[in-house]
């Protein structure tokens, strides 16, 4: 039997009893909604709270990658989460390097684009935290920093990062070098 799920835009995961109703101001706030089937994929969801499952199986290729945006200043989330919906991606988004590790796991995304200067980890640690987890290592990660614009190169040094960008950047330049990454360019 599969069962409901939802999630934030903060990446809170939640069964119908966690989540918050609809008419619930944190519904709107938070953006809420169902965790939609990504096709293509079998996935296992899992409430936060209370550990409920939902298994969900998929034939159909995906209408469109889905990539995990993160970001500790929400000015900056907002903006890439807007700037690459317009663009034709579905975007999850993760306001820690903690939070994006754990998003991952639960969604898997097609693609991490993580800002290198997080609150609680430097971005490239998450990376390559990513790409040590035998569950996680295959998910393309591009770096994204308004302040390290001349480090770009030394990303690949270590062998983690699988891109670059500077901000601030056009949108057209963003999806361009994720569909790039993703092999769709």
């Amino acid at each position: 039997m599969t069962r409901t799920l939802f999630w934030s835009r903060k990446g809170e995961i939640g069964c119908e009893q966690h989540a918050p109703d609809t008419k619930d101001p944190r519904w709107q706030a938070e953006g809420w909604q169902p965790i939609a089937d990504v096709p293509g994929r079998r996935v296992t969801y899992q409430c936060q709270h209370c550990g409920t499952r939902a298994i969900q199986h998929q034939t159909r290729p995906p209408a469109s990658p889905l990539i995990l945006n993160v970001d500790d200043r929400p000015a900056s989330l907002y903006a890439r989460d807007r700037m690459l919906r317009r663009q034709g991606f579905t975007v999850a988004n993760a306001d820690s390097g903690q939070a994006a590790i754990n998003i991952a796991r639960q969604l898997l995304p097609h693609l991490i684009l993580l800002d290198v200067h997080l609150g609680d980890v430097d971005g490239r640690q998450v990376c390559q935290h990513v790409k040590a987890d035998s569950a996680l290592g295959h998910i393309p990660v591009l770096l994204i920093s308004a302040t390290l614009s001349s480090f770009a190169g030394d990303t690949f040094h270590h062998g983690t990062a699988d891109g670059f960008i500077a901000e601030p950047c056009d949108p057209e330049v963003l999806a361009g070098t994720i569909r790039r990454v993703l092999g769709q360019a």
